[in-house]
Protein backbone atom coordinates (compact mmCIF):
# COMPACT_ATOMS: atom_id res chain seq x y z
CA UNK A 1 0.00 0.00 0.00
CA UNK A 2 1.08 3.70 -1.01
CA UNK A 3 -0.52 6.66 0.67
CA UNK A 4 0.10 9.71 2.44
CA UNK A 5 3.72 9.44 2.02
CA UNK A 6 3.84 5.98 3.56
CA UNK A 7 5.27 3.18 1.58
CA UNK A 8 5.20 -0.43 2.92
CA UNK A 9 3.67 -3.50 1.30
CA UNK A 10 2.23 -5.11 4.09
CA UNK A 11 0.09 -2.07 6.10
CA UNK A 12 -3.42 -2.04 5.31
CA UNK A 13 -6.09 0.54 6.18
CA UNK A 14 -6.85 -1.03 9.20
CA UNK A 15 -3.37 -0.55 10.56
CA UNK A 16 -3.80 2.73 10.72
CA UNK A 17 -7.56 3.10 12.28
CA UNK A 18 -6.05 0.68 14.72
CA UNK A 19 -3.03 3.26 15.05
CA UNK A 20 -5.14 5.92 15.89
CA UNK A 21 -7.52 4.73 18.11
CA UNK A 22 -4.70 3.66 20.28
CA UNK A 23 -2.80 6.83 20.07
CA UNK A 24 -5.93 8.77 21.09
CA UNK A 25 -6.83 6.66 23.79
CA UNK A 26 -3.45 5.79 25.02
CA UNK A 27 -5.34 2.92 26.47
CA UNK A 28 -5.09 -0.33 24.80
CA UNK A 29 -8.34 -1.91 26.60
CA UNK A 30 -10.43 1.99 25.51
CA UNK A 31 -9.00 1.35 22.16
CA UNK A 32 -10.60 -2.24 22.01
CA UNK A 33 -13.64 -1.17 23.04
CA UNK A 34 -13.76 1.78 20.56
CA UNK A 35 -13.08 -0.41 17.82
CA UNK A 36 -15.33 -3.10 18.67
CA UNK A 37 -12.59 -5.79 18.80
CA UNK A 38 -10.89 -7.78 21.41
CA UNK A 39 -7.90 -6.28 22.89
CA UNK A 40 -5.43 -9.16 22.19
CA UNK A 41 -6.26 -9.04 19.01
CA UNK A 42 -5.65 -5.04 19.05
CA UNK A 43 -2.44 -5.97 20.90
CA UNK A 44 -1.05 -8.19 17.83
CA UNK A 45 -1.85 -5.51 15.53
CA UNK A 46 -0.15 -2.73 17.01
CA UNK A 47 2.80 -5.44 17.62
CA UNK A 48 2.47 -6.74 13.63
CA UNK A 49 2.99 -2.69 12.66
CA UNK A 50 5.90 -2.28 14.53
CA UNK A 51 7.60 -5.11 13.43
CA UNK A 52 6.83 -4.07 10.14
CA UNK A 53 9.01 -0.65 10.55
CA UNK A 54 11.08 -2.31 12.88
CA UNK A 55 10.83 0.80 15.13
CA UNK A 56 9.16 1.21 18.26
CA UNK A 57 5.30 3.36 18.33
CA UNK A 58 4.54 3.07 21.46
CA UNK A 59 6.38 2.83 25.06
CA UNK A 60 4.39 0.64 27.04
CA UNK A 61 4.71 0.25 31.05
CA UNK A 62 1.79 -1.69 33.38
CA UNK A 63 0.57 2.03 34.13
CA UNK A 64 0.46 3.54 30.81
CA UNK A 65 1.18 3.72 26.97
CA UNK A 66 2.69 6.71 25.52
CA UNK A 67 3.77 7.35 22.23
CA UNK A 68 7.34 7.25 20.83
CA UNK A 69 9.07 10.35 18.72
CA UNK A 70 8.23 8.14 16.07
CA UNK A 71 4.51 7.27 16.68
CA UNK A 72 4.05 11.30 16.94
CA UNK A 73 5.06 10.96 13.38
CA UNK A 74 3.29 8.25 12.23
CA UNK A 75 0.13 9.22 14.08
CA UNK A 76 0.28 12.78 11.91
CA UNK A 77 0.93 10.50 8.77
CA UNK A 78 -2.37 7.78 9.79
CA UNK A 79 -4.65 11.05 9.87
CA UNK A 80 -3.27 12.25 6.67
CA UNK A 81 -4.08 8.70 4.74
CA UNK A 82 -7.26 8.21 6.37
CA UNK A 83 -8.20 11.42 4.94
CA UNK A 84 -7.35 10.97 2.15
CA UNK A 85 -8.81 7.53 1.94
CA UNK A 86 -12.30 8.99 3.27
CA UNK A 87 -11.77 11.90 0.24
CA UNK A 88 -11.14 9.16 -2.77
CA UNK A 89 -14.53 7.14 -1.43
CA UNK A 90 -16.25 10.69 -1.43
CA UNK A 91 -15.03 11.45 -4.82
CA UNK A 92 -15.78 8.29 -6.40
CA UNK A 93 -19.21 8.15 -4.71
CA UNK A 94 -20.07 11.45 -6.02
CA UNK A 95 -18.81 10.51 -9.43
CA UNK A 96 -21.52 7.31 -9.21
CA UNK A 97 -24.32 9.79 -8.40
CA UNK A 98 -23.45 12.05 -11.19
CA UNK A 99 -22.45 14.71 -8.94
CA UNK A 100 -19.02 15.48 -10.71
CA UNK A 101 -17.37 13.98 -13.99
CA UNK A 102 -18.71 15.75 -17.87
CA UNK A 103 -21.68 15.65 -19.72
CA UNK A 104 -20.70 16.01 -23.82
CA UNK A 105 -23.75 17.60 -25.38
CA UNK A 106 -24.27 17.96 -29.51
CA UNK A 107 -26.74 19.91 -30.85
CA UNK A 108 -28.49 21.39 -33.62
CA UNK A 109 -28.38 25.00 -34.37
CA UNK A 110 -32.36 24.54 -34.15
CA UNK A 111 -32.42 23.80 -30.70
CA UNK A 112 -30.19 26.34 -29.73
CA UNK A 113 -32.57 29.23 -31.49
CA UNK A 114 -34.97 27.54 -29.69
CA UNK A 115 -34.16 28.05 -26.29
CA UNK A 116 -34.08 24.67 -25.60
CA UNK A 117 -30.29 24.18 -25.21
CA UNK A 118 -30.00 26.98 -22.71
CA UNK A 119 -32.90 26.57 -20.45
CA UNK A 120 -31.95 22.87 -20.16
CA UNK A 121 -28.11 23.57 -19.25
CA UNK A 122 -29.40 26.15 -16.82
CA UNK A 123 -31.58 24.06 -15.07
CA UNK A 124 -29.22 20.77 -14.99
CA UNK A 125 -25.84 23.16 -13.92
CA UNK A 126 -28.18 24.70 -10.47
CA UNK A 127 -29.02 20.92 -9.28
CA UNK A 128 -25.45 19.31 -10.46
CA UNK A 129 -22.49 22.48 -10.20
CA UNK A 130 -19.62 20.26 -10.58
CA UNK A 131 -20.60 18.66 -13.64
CA UNK A 132 -18.86 20.09 -16.58
CA UNK A 133 -20.91 20.51 -19.93
CA UNK A 134 -19.26 21.00 -23.11
CA UNK A 135 -21.27 21.57 -26.03
CA UNK A 136 -20.69 20.47 -29.72
CA UNK A 137 -22.77 21.89 -32.73
CA UNK A 138 -23.28 19.30 -35.40
CA UNK A 139 -25.92 18.76 -37.92
CA UNK A 140 -29.40 16.75 -36.45
CA UNK A 141 -28.55 13.83 -38.67
CA UNK A 142 -25.15 13.10 -37.31
CA UNK A 143 -26.30 13.32 -33.57
CA UNK A 144 -27.26 9.29 -33.70
CA UNK A 145 -24.00 8.51 -35.24
CA UNK A 146 -21.87 10.84 -33.03
CA UNK A 147 -23.80 9.19 -29.64
CA UNK A 148 -22.80 5.84 -31.06
CA UNK A 149 -19.19 6.43 -31.63
CA UNK A 150 -19.57 7.97 -28.03
CA UNK A 151 -18.36 11.17 -29.45
CA UNK A 152 -21.32 12.28 -26.93
CA UNK A 153 -23.08 11.65 -24.18
CA UNK A 154 -27.02 13.28 -25.16
CA UNK A 155 -28.28 15.30 -28.26
CA UNK A 156 -30.63 17.65 -29.42
CA UNK A 157 -31.86 16.73 -33.28
CA UNK A 158 -34.70 17.40 -35.13
CA UNK A 159 -36.05 13.68 -36.14
CA UNK A 160 -39.22 11.64 -36.88
CA UNK A 161 -38.17 9.88 -33.27
CA UNK A 162 -37.40 6.63 -35.57
CA UNK A 163 -34.04 6.53 -34.51
CA UNK A 164 -31.19 3.46 -35.04
CA UNK A 165 -31.23 0.86 -32.97
CA UNK A 166 -29.02 1.79 -29.49
CA UNK A 167 -30.45 5.27 -29.42
CA UNK A 168 -33.75 6.71 -27.15
CA UNK A 169 -35.19 9.75 -27.90
CA UNK A 170 -37.64 11.63 -26.17
CA UNK A 171 -39.79 14.42 -27.65
CA UNK A 172 -38.95 17.95 -25.82
CA UNK A 173 -40.69 20.64 -28.11
CA UNK A 174 -42.54 21.01 -31.48
CA UNK A 175 -42.83 24.40 -33.86
CA UNK A 176 -45.44 25.50 -36.34
CA UNK A 177 -44.06 26.80 -39.35
CA UNK A 178 -43.82 30.00 -40.79
CA UNK A 179 -43.00 31.69 -44.15
CA UNK A 180 -39.57 33.99 -44.33
CA UNK A 181 -40.10 36.67 -47.12
CA UNK A 182 -37.88 39.34 -47.85
CA UNK A 183 -39.40 42.40 -46.20
CA UNK A 184 -39.79 43.98 -50.16
CA UNK A 185 -41.46 40.65 -51.18
CA UNK A 186 -45.55 41.20 -52.48
CA UNK A 187 -46.15 39.35 -49.68
CA UNK A 188 -44.47 40.90 -46.95
CA UNK A 189 -47.59 42.81 -45.56
CA UNK A 190 -50.18 40.07 -45.58
CA UNK A 191 -49.49 38.56 -42.05
CA UNK A 192 -50.01 35.13 -43.67
CA UNK A 193 -49.54 33.14 -46.64
CA UNK A 194 -50.86 29.25 -47.82
CA UNK A 195 -47.99 27.26 -49.18
CA UNK A 196 -49.39 27.78 -53.06
CA UNK A 197 -49.02 31.87 -52.67
CA UNK A 198 -45.16 30.84 -53.07
CA UNK A 199 -45.55 28.03 -55.71
CA UNK A 200 -42.94 28.70 -58.72
CA UNK A 201 -40.53 30.75 -56.59
CA UNK A 202 -37.26 30.30 -55.58
CA UNK A 203 -37.10 28.14 -52.37
CA UNK A 204 -34.22 28.38 -49.96
CA UNK A 205 -33.93 24.58 -47.68
CA UNK A 206 -31.93 24.14 -44.79
CA UNK A 207 -30.39 20.69 -45.86
CA UNK A 208 -28.52 18.65 -43.81
CA UNK A 209 -25.54 16.58 -45.41
CA UNK A 210 -26.75 13.47 -46.20
CA UNK A 211 -29.23 15.69 -48.31
CA UNK A 212 -32.32 15.63 -45.97
CA UNK A 213 -34.01 18.99 -46.27
CA UNK A 214 -35.70 20.58 -43.01
CA UNK A 215 -38.65 20.89 -44.55
CA UNK A 216 -39.40 17.44 -45.90
CA UNK A 217 -42.93 17.27 -44.26
CA UNK A 218 -43.61 20.27 -46.55
CA UNK A 219 -42.77 19.10 -49.50
CA UNK A 220 -44.81 15.68 -49.22
CA UNK A 221 -47.54 17.33 -47.92
CA UNK A 222 -47.47 19.60 -51.09
CA UNK A 223 -46.04 17.96 -54.02
CA UNK A 224 -46.97 20.38 -55.44
CA UNK A 225 -45.16 23.39 -54.39
CA UNK A 226 -42.81 23.03 -57.63
CA UNK A 227 -40.13 26.02 -56.70
CA UNK A 228 -38.66 27.47 -59.55
CA UNK A 229 -34.92 26.95 -58.17
CA UNK A 230 -34.10 25.28 -54.84
CA UNK A 231 -31.23 26.85 -52.59
CA UNK A 232 -29.25 24.51 -50.31
CA UNK A 233 -27.61 25.54 -47.34
CA UNK A 234 -26.14 23.67 -44.36
CA UNK A 235 -26.12 26.61 -41.87
CA UNK A 236 -28.79 28.78 -40.84
CA UNK A 237 -27.19 31.82 -40.96
CA UNK A 238 -26.87 31.62 -44.85
CA UNK A 239 -30.70 30.37 -44.91
CA UNK A 240 -31.72 33.22 -43.89
CA UNK A 241 -29.45 35.51 -45.82
CA UNK A 242 -30.80 34.11 -48.81
CA UNK A 243 -34.23 35.05 -48.14
CA UNK A 244 -32.68 38.36 -47.09
CA UNK A 245 -31.32 39.37 -49.82
CA UNK A 246 -34.35 38.24 -52.08
CA UNK A 247 -33.05 35.44 -53.82
CA UNK A 248 -35.59 33.28 -52.52
CA UNK A 249 -38.25 32.56 -49.42
CA UNK A 250 -38.04 29.71 -46.66
CA UNK A 251 -40.39 27.63 -44.29
CA UNK A 252 -38.57 28.15 -41.24
CA UNK A 253 -40.14 27.20 -37.38
CA UNK A 254 -41.40 29.47 -35.84
CA UNK A 255 -38.65 30.34 -32.76
CA UNK A 256 -36.21 31.64 -36.12
CA UNK A 257 -38.26 34.83 -35.74
CA UNK A 258 -36.47 35.71 -32.14
CA UNK A 259 -33.25 36.11 -34.43
CA UNK A 260 -34.82 39.08 -35.91
CA UNK A 261 -33.10 38.87 -38.97
CA UNK A 262 -32.77 42.46 -40.95
CA UNK A 263 -34.40 42.42 -44.26
CA UNK A 264 -36.92 39.47 -43.57
CA UNK A 265 -40.70 39.31 -42.28
CA UNK A 266 -42.53 35.56 -40.99
CA UNK A 267 -45.75 35.04 -41.87
CA UNK A 268 -48.22 32.67 -40.31
CA UNK A 269 -48.82 29.67 -42.77
CA UNK A 270 -52.32 28.90 -42.72
CA UNK A 271 -52.17 25.22 -44.33
CA UNK A 272 -52.20 22.29 -41.69
CA UNK A 273 -48.63 21.37 -41.30
CA UNK A 274 -46.96 18.69 -39.55
CA UNK A 275 -45.11 20.68 -36.83
CA UNK A 276 -41.42 20.48 -36.75
CA UNK A 277 -40.33 18.08 -34.03
CA UNK A 278 -37.22 18.49 -31.73
CA UNK A 279 -36.28 15.38 -29.52
CA UNK A 280 -33.43 14.69 -26.83
CA UNK A 281 -31.26 11.45 -28.05
CA UNK A 282 -28.90 9.68 -25.57
CA UNK A 283 -27.51 6.15 -26.05
CA UNK A 284 -30.17 3.03 -24.90
CA UNK A 285 -27.57 1.25 -22.85
CA UNK A 286 -26.09 4.27 -21.27
CA UNK A 287 -25.41 3.81 -17.26
CA UNK A 288 -23.65 6.71 -16.57
CA UNK A 289 -25.41 9.09 -13.99
CA UNK A 290 -24.55 12.35 -14.86
CA UNK A 291 -26.76 11.23 -18.37
CA UNK A 292 -29.54 10.31 -16.31
CA UNK A 293 -29.36 13.45 -14.28
CA UNK A 294 -29.63 15.49 -17.23
CA UNK A 295 -32.36 13.49 -18.73
CA UNK A 296 -34.31 13.74 -15.75
CA UNK A 297 -34.27 17.26 -16.04
CA UNK A 298 -34.80 17.85 -19.19
CA UNK A 299 -38.19 15.66 -18.85
CA UNK A 300 -39.48 17.78 -15.60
Amino acid sequence: METAGIRHPGIELRHFRYFVAVAEELHFGRAAARLNIVQPALTAQIKSLENMFGIELLERTKRSVQLTEAGREFLRESYAALVQVGSAIDTVRDFARGKTGTLRLGYGANAAIAGLISSSIRRFTSEWPNVKVTLKEMPSSEVSDALLHDDIDVGYAATTGKEPKGVTSSKVGSWPWLLALPDNHRLAEAGHAKVADVSGENLAVYAEPDGRSNIAGVMTSFPDLAPQHVYRTSHIMSLMTYVSSGLGVAFVPSPMQSLNFRGVVYLEVTDPLPQMEMRLLWRSESARATVENYIASVQL
